[in-house]
């Protein structure tokens, strides 16, 4: 007969639960005139993505060395 290992277990603290997502009014509606789409329940704005202004966004994350460029 073989001999039975035991395995140890491993545990880790218990964390707290990432929040929640923030969430708006069900069923609105894009406030450009003439334009019925329907606005998600996460999205802040009150304009559809076709409607939306064009803002330039800024990319983040780490710089790379100027010798590495």
């Amino acid at each position: 007969m073989r001999p039975v290992r035991r395995k140890a277990l491993q545990g880790a603290l218990a964390r707290r639960l990432p929040t929640a997502n923030r969430t708006y009014p069900e069923g609105r509606v894009c406030a450009s005139d003439g334009c019925d789409t329907r606005i998600s329940i996460y999205n802040r704005s009150t304009l559809c993505w076709n409607h939306e202004p064009a803002r330039i966004r800024l990319p983040r994350g780490r710089r790379k060395r100027r010798d590495a460029a």
